[in-house]
């Protein structure tokens, strides 16, 4: 066996290394901009709610 042979079967760290790095969740970077459009959504919503309920005729 010549020296820097790795025994059968192991495996390196750059391969551990990479396979870690597979394994890891990806980041979400896009969560403050969901956020805020589900709320501007919502407030949206709600104002034309109002508006139609206060010019809406009455009985």
């Amino acid at each position: 066996m010549v020296e820097g042979d790795s025994q059968p079967g192991a495996v390196s760290p750059d391969e551990m290394a990479r396979a870690k790095a597979l394994l890891e969740s990806p980041r979400r970077k896009d969560g403050v901009w969901a956020a805020l459009a589900a709320a501007a959504f919502a407030a949206a919503t709600s104002l034309a709610l109002a508006a139609a309920v206060i010019l809406a005729p009455g009985p």
